[in-house]
């Protein structure tokens, strides 16, 4: 199923990072999520560090560690080092080549994203078809951003058509137009976040403005696809209630916006980081009080949108 080499390769495939079954905020239903590795934005509270980087990472749990010593045997380039207390990778030397996760079988080192084909990812998804059926769900892809590979991508989605599987497609936007259209005869809905209003303090946050995104989503509009639209709360980034007016003011003029969520701030993603020995950008702020994520909701409401809260 899995090779290493992506020259081995006879298509450009993405890397998948994971396959998570019986999700259920991704979309309608049960779903089950696939996520793809490499994107184009670095968001200051992505809770998914490991999907940023489109090529193979090493990720390390100490908790896991037995210290046994066969990772370091093993290493070619001497990166990593054992104490008493925990188990090191020295990033500067690591070229990611996995030999130590192939010896580590507790798996405190771990390869992050394998390839995979068409027919790979099909059989895989095919396995809850039954939830489904009894729940209206389906496949749902992710990242990182799937829609980098929109060649790849278009195969498994007209794939998953072709088995009756509802697809949703959870995307930054911040793709050529190209790269949708490609897909877009196999979406049923989109998950698209608007993270920011402003394209200055957006490129601050994310790294890159957001006119391609706010264009690219205002064209899945017009062609009347399914949106539903997340805003992200974050203290003292995106969440005056200046950037939620201006998002709803604009959010308004979609005209296939099925539901409009907050999407509040949490720290899940910190061990991500550490597992990567990645300073987590966001560890000092706070969370959102319900008082203060019920007022939001009733500011997106008076727009007059349905509004939930995590999505």
């Amino acid at each position: 199923m899995e090779t290493r080499n992506p020259e081995a390769t006879t298509d450009k495939r993405p890397l998948v990072l994971s396959i998570t079954r019986m999700t259920i905020h991704n979309g309608p239903g049960f779903r089950t999520l696939v996520l793809f590795k490499g994107g184009p934005l670095c968001c200051l509270w992505c809770s998914t560090p490991e999907g940023q980087n489109p090529g193979h990472e090493i990720a390390i749990y100490p908790e896991k560690c037995t210290q046994c010593g066969s990772c370091v045997s093993v290493c070619p380039l001497q990166a990593i080092s054992l104490t008493e207390e925990t188990i090191r990778i020295d990033r500067t030397l690591c070229d990611d080549c996995g030999k130590c996760a192939e010896v580590c079988y507790p798996e405190a080192i771990k390869v992050l994203g394998h390839y995979m084909t068409v027919e790979d990812l099909i059989r895989e998804v095919k396995k809850d078809a039954v939830l489904y059926k009894h729940s209206g769900g389906g496949v749902t892809i992710s990242g990182g951003e799937p829609l980098q590979e929109p060649e790849f991508v278009e195969n498994f989605l007209r794939a998953c058509k072709e088995e009756g599987i509802s697809v949703g497609v959870d995307t930054c936007g911040h793709v050529p137009w190209e790269n949708i259209g490609q897909v877009l005869p196999y979406v049923d809905f989109f998950l698209w976040d608007i993270k920011h209003m402003e394209p200055e303090k957006h490129k601050e946050m994310t790294g890159v403005s957001n006119e391609l995104i706010l264009r690219n989503v205002q064209g899945v509009s017009e062609r009347r696809v399914p949106l539903y639209i997340r805003i992200p709360v974050i203290p003292g980034y995106t969440d005056s209630e200046d950037n939620i007016r201006a998002t709803c003011e604009f959010v308004r003029n979609l005209s296939s916006v099925v539901r409009v969520d907050l999407l509040p701030v949490h720290h899940l993603g910190k061990a991500r980081y550490e597992s990567l020995s990645r300073v987590y950008p966001i560890a000092y702020v706070s969370l959102v009080p319900d008082a203060v994520l019920q007022k939001m909701k009733q500011l997106v409401e008076f727009y007059g949108f349905t509004c939930e809260i995590g999505g």
